[in-house]
């Protein structure tokens, strides 16, 4: 099958502009993707024929409520989740995972361990690090090797045990893009009874992910990095 870039690359505005007689080039992809006409063209018709709060009995209202629903059942379909209220959205990647470290403080009591990788981008290191100074915890390291860029899975059987309540760890490395093994880390860090959470901000935007075969108890990733998803 043919990839015609030409018709790809009409269905964003953005590609269009110009600086003086210089088109413009786009390197910060970190910052945010381009979005479609499409998506646009959905956000304004949004504002302009349905904004409103959510819960009302009045159509706009029901409209929100309506929107909302189809949204959450696109992010599960995919994402490959068994159910749209497994879908919750949040202002970015770093504010829910420091939400939901707050959540789980009644999981993590003194002397308890978390795992974090040195590996991933700090995101998915710092809200670990605050709940476990916070409930007494210790933190444990998993490292990689400096050589291929791939986590030492041998130190994670070495640092697992009975007190290990999290392990966090990225799909794909933001730095040098190396893909983690999550599944085989999933299956690890369940066979001691931890939660698994996987950072998939930097891959989601390049490959398929299925949280069910990956085994995440709880997974993250950013649609504005993806094009701010394609429109429903």
């Amino acid at each position: 099958m043919s990839f015609d870039i030409d018709r790809i690359r009409a269905n964003f505005p953005a590609l269009d502009l110009k600086d003086g007689r210089q088109a413009r080039v786009f390197l910060d992809n970190p910052a945010g993707t381009q979005v479609t006409q499409g998506v646009v063209d959905r956000m304004t018709d949004y504002l302009l024929r349905s904004n409103a709060n959510c819960g009302g009995a009045f159509f706009t209202s029901k409209r929100t409520d309506e929107l909302l629903d189809q949204a959450h059942q696109g992010m599960a379909d995919l994402l490959h989740a068994s159910s749209k209220d497994e879908i919750i959205f949040g202002p970015n990647m770093t504010s829910l995972t420091f939400s939901l470290s707050r959540t789980l403080t009644g999981q993590v009591d003194e002397g308890d361990e978390i795992v974090v990788s040195r590996l991933d981008h700090d995101a998915n290191i710092q809200p670990w690090v605050r709940l476990a100074e916070d409930c007494g915890a210790t933190v444990r390291w998993v490292d990689f090797d400096p050589n291929d860029g791939r986590l030492c899975l041998e130190s994670l059987d070495e640092l697992l045990c009975e007190r290990t309540r999290i392990v966090a760890v990225g799909l794909a490395s933001n730095l040098i893009g190396t893909i983690n093994p999550i599944a085989k880390i999933a299956e690890k860090a369940h066979r001691v009874g931890a939660l698994m959470f996987v950072d998939a901000v930097h891959y989601a935007p390049h490959g398929s992910i299925d949280v069910a075969a990956l085994g995440a108890d709880f997974l993250v990733c950013s649609p504005y990095k993806f094009l701010s998803l394609i429109h429903i």
